[in-house]
C-alpha cells in the first residue's frame, strides 16, 4: 500500500511518470491501483479494546485514523470505482455515519489524517490527476476545502496535520515548480514556506514538519518549527532520499534509493538521525523493496521490506535505533498508529475482510 518516496527532479515528461510512480510505491497514501476489488465479502470491524465485532456494508476500507472514541475511514459503499465516502465509526455504540460523499464520478477518497481538533482527507478521481483536500472542525462539524477545488494545472499533494495547521506540497504542472504550503486552520491564512527543487514527502509531529530536497547531488532534510517559523537544514550523505518519518521533535528515519533512472541495486538503506547528537546511523542496508515504513506513538519504527512476510520492529535506545523483534503480518495490510490507537487491515482467504482496532499490538 505504501509508496517508496524518491526525491525526483521533475521534467515535463516526468510529471505524469512521477504520479504513476507514486501510485505504485507510495506510503503516504497516494493513488491506489485502478483495479476495483472483486471480493464480494464485506468488512467486519473488530474492536479488541471494547471486545466488539460488527459487520459493515463496505467492500473496501482503505484509509483510516482513530482515537479513543471514533474511527474515521474512507470506504467503498456501492462505488463505481474505489472508495467513495468518509465514514465516522463510534467505538462505544458500534454505529457509523457518513460525513462526506465524493464529488467525483469515478472516485478514490483517501488520505485520512486526524488529531484532537481536526479531520482531514482527500477526495480524488480514480486516475489521481485531481486531488481536492478537505478539512473538518471536529467541534463544529463544519467541512471546508483546504485548497481551491479542481484548480487547473495545480497538483496539491496529500496534506498532513500539525496541530492547528495543515501542510502540503503544491506543484504547478506547467512550470514544474513545487513548494511547501502551510495553512492556519483557525485563521485560514495560507503561506509558502519553502521552494523545492524536487518533489518530496512530509512528516509532522510535536509541532515540527519534516521534508526533503535535493541540491548539488546531495539530499537535504529540513525541519520546520511551526510556532517559531524556524527552519533547520541537515545534509545527508546520500543523493536520493525520501519517505521521512518523524519520531519526535529531534529524531527521524528516512530511506535512501538508487537513482530513479537506474536499475535497482538492492542497496537501499534505512537511516536514523538524532539531531541532538548530530549522529546518523545506518540501521538496515541491502533493501531491495519497501512495502511500508511506519512509526507509532511510542517512538517505535516498523519496516516491511524485501517481502519478508513481517514487519521488523525497532526502538530507540541510548540515542540509537535498535532491533526489537518482529511483527507477524499474516494477510496484514495497511497500518495506522496514531493517537494511541493501532488500526490495521486483515484480509484472510475465504473470510470477511477485517479492520482491527486495539490500543496494543500483538506480541
Amino acid at each position: 500500500m505504501k509508496i517508496i518516496e524518491r526525491t525526483i527532479i521533475l521534467s515535463c515528461a516526468a510529471i505524469f511518470l512521477f504520479i504513476v510512480f507514486k501510485a505504485v510505491y507510495n506510503g503516504v497514501q497516494a493513488n491506489r491501483s485502478l483495479i476495483k476489488p472483486q471480493s464480494s465479502n464485506y468488512y467486519q470491524i473488530i474492536d479488541k479494546d471494547f471486545n466488539k465485532t460488527i459487520d459493515v456494508p463496505f467492500t473496501n476500507i482503505h484509509s483510516y485514523r482513530g482515537n479513543a472514541d471514533y474511527i474515521y475511514m474512507s470506504v467503498d459503499q456501492k462505488s463505481p470505482s474505489l472508495d467513495n465516502k468518509i465514514v465516522q465509526y463510534n467505538r462505544k455504540t458500534q454505529k457509523y455515519k457518513t460525513i462526506f460523499n465524493t464529488k467525483f464520478d469515478m472516485p478514490s477518497v483517501q488520505g485520512v489524517e486526524l488529531n484532537d481538533n481536526w479531520l482531514l482527507w482527500v477526495d480524488a478521481d480514480e486516475s489521481g490527476w485531481q486531488l481536492n483536500p478537505y478539512i473538518m472542525n471536529l467541534k463544529t462539524q463544519e467541512i471546508h476545502p483546504l485548497t481551491k477545488e479542481n484548480e487547473e494545472n495545480v497538483f496539491n499533494d496529500f496534506p498532513v496535520l500539525i496541530g492547528d495547521y495543515a501542510a502540503w506540497i503544491k506543484m504547478d504542472r506547467k512550470s514544474e515548480k513545487a513548494e511547501v504550503m502551510l495553512k492556519n486552520l483557525k485563521t485560514g491564512e495560507t503561506t509558502s514556506i519553502f521552494n523545492l527543487n524536487s518533489f518530496t514527502s512530509l512528516s509532522a509531529k510535536d509541532g515540527k514538519l519534516l521534508f526533503t530536497d535535493k541540491k548539488d547531488h546531495f539530499g537535504y532534510i529540513y525541519l520546520y518549527d511551526v510556532k517559531s517559523k524556524e527552519i533547520k537544514e541537515f545534509k545527508s550523505s546520500y543523493e536520493f532520499i525520501g519517505w521521512t518519518r518523524l519520531l519526535n521533535d529531534q529524531q527521524w528515519v528516512y530511506l535512501t534509493f538508487d537513482a530513479p533512472s537506474e536499475p535497482s541495486t538492492g542497496d537501499g538503506k534505512l537511516i536514523f538521525y538524532d539531531a541532538a547528537t548530530n549522529h546518523s546511523q545506518e540501521v538496515v542496508s541491502d533493501i531491495d523493496s519497501v512495502s511500508e515504513l511506519n512509526t507509532d506513538f511510542n517512538n517505535e519504527v516498523f519496516l516491511y521490506f524485501n517481502e519478508n512476510g513481517y514487519y521488523k520492529k525497532f526502538k530507540i535506545q541510548d540515542h540509537l535505533l535498535v532491533e526489537d523483534g518482529l511483527l507477524e503480518t499474516r494477510y496484514f495490510f495497511r497500518f495506522s498508529a496514531e493517537n494511541d490507537i493501532y488500526i490495521y487491515d486483515q484480509e484472510l482467504p475465504n473470510e470477511k475482510s477485517k479492520l482491527i482496532i486495539q490500543s496494543e499490538l500483538p506480541n
